[in-house]
């Protein structure tokens, strides 16, 4: 994945940017209320060549690609510009399509600025149409059978009061007193009016994730300023965790509309689903934000002086213009599972994002499933298991030696230097085979910080042991009273007088312990200070006198365990980072954990198999896919797995790459991930009952198994009311809702 915008296009972005916040503020954007339409506005984007971006330059144009235009909409929508913009690029490009004497008449007049749009929504079938800019715009296009239309003369028409403001006309399906010329018809003709349809859906999806997410700033904003019992009501969780929620809806949805340009670029199979996806999701998460961001405000929020209500009925708005928007949950299953479906998708032009692990990463899998095929014998796949009892040292010493084991490490310790990427790969095929993604990570996550902060000498006892594969690590920073609050610890280390440490006290959750051979220990070695300043971190082995391991087991069928550390002495060389300097190592220690990849791996795994169980299995005579329920109901998994992957490589690509703000990237995929895995677990189990009711490790067992994962996934690596209170923090500047 690369997300990093081209100079170019940041220039652009920059331009826009400075055009609305002056052409469209509120006050313009009421002052255009009446009307809907801001003429002043429309004149700009004429002078400043916005109108014409995505003209073919051998028709005029500028030929701008569709992700700039994307761009542009994006920020259109975080301005509510009162213009049918999303509208009229496509328009635009279509009249360049077109070949006949009418559309390029009408194409030179679009060039001069006039205004021209288009109904996503066929004409004539029966059914009211939305025609936006009605009443500003010299004609409306708009499909009808095999025929292009142009309605015109709508201007004549006194205007709609509508729930957006906006300029546009409701044409009811027995209203045959609009004017209408046929400019263009055939199979060629719809086609290129279907390609501007999918280029709408894309344009008004960004105008909807700019409109929502700019809703959530001024909500934010609010929070820190309104006074409640003495403080500012951001800093409630009640406050914060919804719009925490609702910007990360948001910001995978962002992405989703970016993944669908992109993979029309690169003729990825999914991208008509992709655009369908991109366009229902918009739809539901731009209202559920701006309800989210509203209801902040309180009783303000329902004031016609406050801004946020013109968010709120816009976000309604705009998402009505094709129809009901649940519609598009039916063609995203026709164009994912539907054989022989084909969809006229638009030209973008040149796309500089990249979505996915990418090509190294995948002859990387491909690598790692040649030695499954090899090496995971008919023994070893019974023995395989989900949690820690699927541990297998033999396999583990095998996936060492064949560099599978931690390939992400540098040479000098036994590595191949893969990256992020090709490590999500690899975890994948691992799910795949239902080879247990545990021990592996832990260990990783633990020699990840002894690189970083152990001493030379414990570097040189415990590195080799992980990258050989004879050894493993384990966690221990939770307690039986702190919760997820690690920085809580009670677990005490005593400095004794020839240097040595003394440790006390209990950990739980410690999961692996039972296999380990060293324990990452948080303790407290100062108590006079702050609970976060008094923290110290050691590499403790496993086999010193005074540790037990007693096992805990959960409804996920894992094993985990309490660890209890009586007079536990340890050498002070197995220190690692400074004493009482133990946060600096966490926060290292935490943004390797606060990824949600490993918990989305196991959602979409859950989702595969439910998918194949739709495919395969027939109900009074016809597939399970066939049905209409059924179709929806996956769609809507389809379209969250996902986003859940947009996310997750957005984390990968924002730590790699140190990109700024990426604080809030992990919290965002992993509570995502988590809650969404939770809801849609539940739904499927209903979905295809009462087989789910049986416990297997094929098939349908995937889904019972992951309703009963699942629960604990939003606890496991910090609570997602952890999480929401980050994300408010860090990506919406709230104030800190933790104590």
């Amino acid at each position: 994945m690369n997300l990093n915008v081209s100079e170019e296009q940041q220039m652009l972005l920059n331009s826009v940017t400075r055009l609305f916040s002056v052409e469209s503020s509120p006050a313009r954007v009421r002052a255009a209320e009446a009307r809907g339409f801001d003429a002043d506005l429309w004149r700009q984007l004429v002078d400043f060549g916005i109108t014409t971006m995505r003209i073919p330059a051998s028709a005029g144009g500028s030929n701008m690609g569709l992700l700039e235009a994307v761009l542009v909409a994006e920020e259109a929508g975080r301005h509510l510009v009162s213009v049918p913009l999303a509208e009229s690029l496509p328009a635009a490009r279509l009249l360049a399509q077109l070949d006949s004497p009418a559309a390029t008449a009408l194409l030179d007049q679009a060039k001069q600025g006039e205004l021209i749009t288009l109904a996503p929504q066929p004409y004539g079938a029966g059914r009211s149409i939305a025609l936006p800019g009605a009443n500003a715009a010299i004609a409306v296009l708009v499909r009808r059978g095999d025929a292009i239309l142009a309605l015109t003369g709508l201007a004549a028409k006194p205007p709609s009061a509508n729930l957006g403001a906006d300029n546009l006309q409701i044409l009811a399906a027995d209203d045959h007193t609009v004017e209408s010329h046929i400019i263009a018809s055939g199979a060629e003709s719809c086609r290129a009016f279907e390609q501007a349809v999918e280029e709408w859906k894309l344009l008004k999806a960004a105008m909807l994730m700019g409109l929502a997410h700019q809703a959530l700033k001024l909500a934010a904003a609010y929070s820190c300023e309104r006074q409640q019992f003495g403080r500012a009501i951001g800093g409630f969780q009640g406050i914060a965790h919804p719009l925490a929620d609702a910007l990360t809806e948001i910001e995978g949805g962002q992405l989703l509309v970016r993944h669908a340009v992109w993979s029309i670029a690169r003729q990825q199979p999914d991208a008509a689903a992709l655009v369908s996806m991109a366009w229902w999701w918009s739809t539901q998460s731009a209202g559920r934000a701006v309800a989210r961001a509203l209801h902040t405000f309180g009783g303000y929020g329902v004031s016609l002086e406050y801004d946020v209500q013109l968010y709120y009925r816009r976000a309604k708005a705009w998402g009505m213009l094709n129809g009901d928007p649940q519609l598009e949950l039916d063609r995203v299953a026709a164009r994912l599972w539907s054989d022989g479906h084909t969809v006229a998708l638009p030209e973008v032009g040149e796309v500089n994002l990249e979505f996915g692990h990418g090509p190294q990463a995948a002859l990387f899998a491909e690598e790692v499933r040649a030695f499954f095929r090899t090496h995971l014998t008919e023994e070893l796949k019974a023995y395989a298991h989900h949690s820690v009892d699927g541990y297998h040292a033999g396999f583990n010493r095998m996936l060492a030696d064949a560099g599978l084991l931690f390939p992400h490490w540098p040479a000098e310790f036994g590595g191949r230097g893969k990256n992020a990427f090709d490590m999500a790969a690899l975890q994948e095929v691992f799910e795949a085979h239902n080879w247990q993604r545990i021990t592996t990570p832990i260990t990783n996550q633990v020699a990840q910080i002894v690189m970083r902060f152990a001493s030379d000498e414990v570097k040189a006892e415990a590195l080799p042991r992980f990258a050989s594969g004879e050894a493993l690590a384990c966690l221990g920073f939770s307690e039986p009273s702190c919760g997820s609050d690690v920085f809580a610890a009670k677990t005490r280390a005593t400095r004794t007088l020839d240097g040595n440490w003394v440790i006390n006290g209990q950990k739980m959750f410690t999961t692996a312990a039972n296999l380990a051979d060293y324990v990452f220990l948080l303790v407290r070695t100062n108590s006079d200070v702050p609970k976060h300043a008094g923290l110290t971190l050691f590499l403790v082995p496993m086999d010193l006198p005074g540790i037990e391991v007693h096992p805990v087991h959960t409804l996920q069928d894992e094993r985990t365990n309490i660890t209890y550390l009586s007079e536990v002495v340890v050498a002070d060389r197995y220190r690692i980072g400074e004493i009482d300097g133990g946060t600096a190592v966490m926060a290292a220690t935490l943004e390797l954990e606060h990824g949600g990849d490993q918990y989305r791996i196991s959602f979409e795994n859950m989702y595969k198999h439910a998918l194949q169980w739709a495919q395969s299995t027939r109900r009074d005579g016809h597939p399970m896919l066939a049905n209409a329920d059924v179709q929806r109901r996956l769609a809507r998994v389809a379209v969250h797995t996902t986003i859940a992957r947009d996310l997750c490589y957005r984390t990968i690509w924002g730590v790699q790459e140190q990109v700024p703000g990426r604080a809030a990237f992990g919290p965002m995929s992993k509570l995502f991930s988590t809650e969404q895995y939770q809801r849609d677990a539940l739904d499927l189990m209903d979905l295809c009952a009462p087989d789910t009711l049986l416990q297997s490790n094929t098939g349908l067992g995937h889904v019972e198994l992951g309703y009963r994962q699942s629960i604990g996934m939003t606890i496991y690596g910090g609570t997602s009311e952890i999480h929401r209170s980050l994300i408010a923090e860090q990506a919406l500047g709230m104030p800190r809702s933790r104590t």
